[in-house]
């Protein structure tokens, strides 16, 4: 037992070797470095034509898509956007996007008469 002790102390020493509480800080700060840069719960995201899909929406948006989702499940946010773009591009809406269109101006419309 004493010998193998011995013996991993030994190569622990050779392949480790003594570090100074200062290679050891900045080794620790490094690592904080690394995991703070690294995006915290990121996954992988779709990409179209060599760019990332991803938006960012302010506080009063999420609010809206958050209410719109409430009232109709069929309302998911990127079903929101692609028809506010379509309006936005003038580009035609397929049938079912005209119905969830009316759908989201009927539901704006109760929300904004709470207010």
């Amino acid at each position: 037992m004493q010998k193998e002790k011995e013996s991993k102390t030994s190569a622990e020493k050779i392949y480790y070797p003594e570090r100074t509480q200062a290679e050891r800080s900045m080794d620790r700060l490094q690592a904080m470095r690394k995991q703070a840069d690294k995006k915290t719960g990121s996954s992988r995201r779709a990409k179209v034509e060599g760019k990332q899909k991803s938006s960012k929406l302010t506080f009063i948006q999420l609010k809206a898509l958050e209410q719109l989702a409430v009232k109709d499940e069929r309302l998911k946010g990127s079903q929101v956007v692609r028809i506010a773009l379509n309006r936005m591009l003038g580009l035609e809406n397929s049938a079912e996007e005209n119905e969830l269109e009316s759908r989201i101006q009927e539901i704006l419309r109760q929300i904004k008469s709470q207010s």
